[in-house]
């Protein structure tokens, strides 16, 4: 009889994404579309897609711009190359112009265009040499064809823009700060005169500190999408102060977990003290989840604050008035 060995199930997720189903659809649209028009070298439109379909429509504009940009260079130097090393053998005369490519798209400034420009260069040394003329422009047209559907279906098909991915980049930081506070408040006893020690033995701060970075690296592609003079857009300018906050969130939250100094004062004051921490602190945690709800929304406009304001909680109040009261100074 044969032994079956049970393993541990694997929970499988969708088969394919939104962003996969996207650019599935529109490699398969766009190759379609260039068999249908009959023209030659039609597949470069298709290969462009997947190239240039990043994860929203900021860094789709910027990986364009970088392959257009890498393709008109390659085309110069496929031209001043092919004709200008005529007279060497062609292995070294290709390593020589891709060494000048690569050399100009640095220059440049270009971080992957130049591997299009390659492509190009490649290309057209070894299969078009003879009808440059023709396969220049018609490869040109091709990838700005394909950039261009690439952009439209980032707009109209299940759009995807930087800033909706940052409000939701900021939510999911936003729980993560409300756990670590939900947490805190869960180690104070008012009744006792000591903050218990963290249950968990791992690490829970640097998922803090890689949320934070993961909401930071969007903020390139929005100023990207925001057109000119995006640092005074308002979209930015919320996204700044946004990140400014939950960075002081995160710094707080590090600093409330060290452990206190020990204390042999008054043990009334004390557990008065613990009181209010408690309350802030739970307080501070239901206001971040109404903010990670409404991150959570997305949406191209403004997100609105939460209808009600904060309320502080009575016993911090009392903390307060107690020591701003010149009185109780006076006693102590």
């Amino acid at each position: 009889m044969p032994l079956r060995i049970k393993g541990p199930r694997i929970s499988r997720g969708p088969l394919m994404s939104r962003s996969e189903l996207r650019l599935a659809l529109t490699t398969g649209l766009v190759n379609a579309f260039g068999s249908i028009s009959g023209l030659a070298d039609s597949y470069y439109s298709a290969m462009t897609v997947p190239a240039v379909l990043a994860g929203n429509y900021g860094g789709s504009i910027e990986l364009g711009k970088q392959r257009i940009l890498g393709s008109l260079l390659g085309s110069v130097v496929l031209v001043v190359g092919l004709y200008g090393l005529k007279g060497i053998p062609i292995p070294l005369g290709m390593a020589i112009s891709m060494g000048c490519l690569r050399l100009l798209g640095g220059l440049l400034g270009l971080k992957v265009g130049y591997k299009a420009g390659g492509l190009l260069l490649v290309m057209g040394w070894l299969a078009h040499s003879s009808q440059l003329t023709s396969w220049i422009p018609l490869r040109l047209a091709w990838t700005i064809f394909g950039i261009l559907v690439a952009l439209l279906s980032l707009q109209w098909f299940w759009p995807s823009r930087a800033f909706e991915q940052t409000l939701m980049a900021l939510a999911a930081l936003s729980l993560q700060v409300q756990a670590n506070l939900q947490d805190l408040a869960k180690r104070i006893d008012p009744g006792e005169f000591h903050v218990a020690p963290r249950s968990q033995s791992t690490n829970q701060l640097a998922p803090l500190r890689s949320g934070l970075m993961a909401a930071r690296r969007i903020v390139p592609d929005l100023l990207l999408e925001l057109g000119s003079n995006p640092k005074r857009h308002p979209s930015y300018r919320l996204v700044r102060l946004l990140d400014n906050a939950h960075s002081r969130l995160i710094g707080s939250v590090i600093g409330l977990e060290r452990r206190p100094p020990a204390f042999s004062g008054d043990q009334d004051l004390l557990r008065q003290l613990h009181q209010a921490e408690h309350d802030l602190l739970q307080q501070l945690a239901e206001r971040l989840g109404q903010w990670a709800s409404i991150f959570a929304k997305g949406g191209v406009r403004l997100p609105a604050p939460p209808k009600a304001p904060m309320v502080w909680p009575q016993s911090w109040m009392d903390v307060e008035s107690l020591f701003s009261d010149p009185r109780s100074n006076q006693a102590s």
